[in-house]
Parts: C-alpha cells; structure tokens; sequence
C-alpha cells in the first residue's frame, strides 16, 4: 500500500476517531526553555501556541492559561542532552529534507512521519520518557534495536527507524489509521487485547497525529 493509497484510507477512518474525541482539547504550550507542552492541566506562566477542539485547530500568541487533554507521552519526555536553542518554529523546519527521504524510502506520506514526531517530541532530537522511548520519533530501546538503530538520539537515524517501523504498522494493519497510531504509541499488545484503540488518551493521540498528518500533508503539497 503506497503513501497516496494511505492518504485516502486515513482520510476515512479518522472521521470515526473525530466523531469519538468531538469535545476534546489539545492545548500546545511553549515553556520559557522552548519545550513543548502538551498537557490537561493549566500553565498560565507558558506561552499558548495552539488549542485543537474536536479536530479543529487556532493559534495563540498569549501567555492565558487553558486546560486540555493530552497524549500518553509529551508531559513524561525530558531533556537528556541539552535544551535546544531553537525555537519551536525553527525546529519544526529542521528535519523536513530528512523526513522527505524517509518518507521516499519507506513510502510512507511525509505529513503522517512529520504528525507523529510533532506529537511524540515536538521536534526534540534528546526527547526521552519516563518509559525510555528516545529522540524525534520516541523510539523504545528494543524496538530501535529490532530496526538497526544504534543512536535513537541521531536524527537521520531515528526518523528512518521510525519511519520503517511505521510502514511495518501499515502493512500489518491494512492502513487502518486507527490501529497504526494505536500500536505505535500503546503497542501492539494492547490493540489485540482491546480489539482497537485500547485507551482514551490513545483516541487522543491518535486524533492529534491526524489532523497535523493533514496540515503538514496540505503544506508539502503548496511548495
């Protein structure tokens, strides 16, 4: 199944995911040292960057509080290496051309790689969680190991890691958008168990991915 062919079957599926989180919020905050927060819980002393609403999305220039719901992942990853100096936005642009090989290489859309290391890091190359997923794409130490990726904290390395991982999802999961991001952010184990998105938070992540799969795919496609 090619990246096109994926386009059009996530386009489908991801209405039931919207239909499921319609009264949800995932509000970015930007913290004094450029981190990402995506969190439930009120941050008035971080700069809003963003509020997602039932798949529906603005911007921020404020530093007001909100409230919101998060991915499992983004309020447990900590810098291991340094804090970049970067800011959000330039981080953002840094890693297109290499994202653009992997997603050429593994024939994977480039907006799907781009959404997932935006939720999973917000583009932190020394991101780590409290459970040990490392770098951009939040690579486990065994899964990483099981793709030949001896550096997670490479960025060329991890994305191509994980950009293959991501295609061994969408064959084993016939492109179902659903089962993709659930496995890869909850693993496999629970999907089988639950018979399909095994969490609520899970529902969330995988409603964040999809609609920056969609805004990162709409920008490639202008340039």
């Amino acid at each position: 199944m090619n990246g096109r062919i994926l386009s059009s079957v996530l386009a489908i599926v991801a209405l039931t995911v919207f239909c499921s989180t319609a009264s949800a919020q995932l509000y970015t905050y930007e913290t004094p040292d450029g981190e990402i927060l995506i969190t439930t819980e009120e941050h008035s002393e971080y700069r809003l960057i963003e509020v997602i609403e039932g798949g529906s999305s603005r911007s921020s220039r404020s530093s007001s509080s909100s409230s919101s719901s998060r991915r499992p992942r983004s309020s447990d990853i900590q810098p291991t290496m340094g804090t970049s100096t970067l800011s959000f936005s330039e981080r953002e642009r840094k890693y297109d051309d290499i994202i653009r090989e992997a997603a050429e290489a593994y024939d994977v859309p480039f907006g799907f790689i781009k959404a997932v290391i935006r939720v999973e890091s917000a583009f932190q190359t020394d991101a780590v969680s409290h459970a040990g997923a490392m770098g951009l794409m939040q690579l486990m130490p065994r899964t990483a190991e099981s793709l030949n990726v001896t550096d997670a904290f490479d960025s060329r390395q991890n994305i191509f890691g994980g950009a293959k991982f991501l295609r061994i999802l969408i064959d084993r999961y016939d492109g179902d958008i659903n089962l993709i991001l659930a496995a890869y952010n909850a693993g496999d184990v629970a999907v089988r168990r639950h018979d399909g998105i095994p969490y609520a938070q899970t529902r969330q992540y995988v409603a964040s991915v999809y609609y920056w799969y969609q805004a990162y795919e709409a920008e490639e496609e202008a340039q």
